[in-house]
């Protein structure tokens, strides 16, 4: 069990790797720094997706060994997965993970535009800073994994606070080009006339 749920956890931590990357260099594009954060949310929800479609499969191979050997569980045998479910189920999991991830992108660009700037700041701050903890336990692991564990608690504690305070730092100070939108800064910020 302790092993499916590593597995599981290494699976969702890909995939806020990979939504990490895409998300430096939507931000680091300046046409696609409004897109940073919806981008990165759209990777980031295939991994809860992967596990829930793969917890479904297991559940549906182990209720199809359980029906074939009449509940006898000491003839279950471990069957390969994608044989068993097929291409159809695989091709229905990715196309309706594509469907719910698209979906959350949107909803999250529409959000976006309707928070205050001031709240949309706080959150771009707070969630940036979440994705520099992605990079910061990366980079940990990458430091540590040739033996330097006797340091591990300073390794970790140092990359984490500067990945997580740094890229909170940068969204805070850049919060209107990662929000998009026509308005100047100071306009924005309430200094003229009210952001909508």
């Amino acid at each position: 069990m302790q092993v499916l749920i590593l597995a599981f956890a290494a699976i969702v931590f890909a995939f806020l790797l990979v939504g990490a990357v895409v998300f430096v260099v939507c931000a680091a594009v300046k046409p696609l720094r409004r897109f940073a954060l919806s981008a990165a949310l759209w990777c980031a929800m295939w991994g809860p997706c992967v596990v829930a479609w793969t917890m479904v499969a297991g559940l549906g191979v182990l209720a199809g060994s359980l029906t074939a050997y009449n509940h006898d569980v000491t003839r279950l045998r471990a069957p390969h997965l994608l044989p068993v479910m097929g291409w159809g189920f695989l091709i229905a999991a990715t196309l309706s993970t594509a469907a719910v991830a698209t979906f959350a992108a949107w909803m999250h660009q529409k959000l976006a535009r309707w928070m205050t700037f001031a709240l949309f700041r706080f959150y771009a701050t707070v969630v940036t800073a979440g994705i520099g903890s992605v990079f910061g336990w990366s980079i940990s692991w990458w430091l540590m994994r040739d033996g330097a564990l006797r340091y591990g608690l300073v390794i970790w504690s140092g990359v984490m606070f500067l990945t997580v305070v740094g890229f909170g730092w940068v969204a805070y100070r850049r919060a209107q080009e990662l929000r998009g939108g026509e308005l100047s800064l100071r306009i924005a910020e309430g200094r003229g006339v009210t952001a909508v």
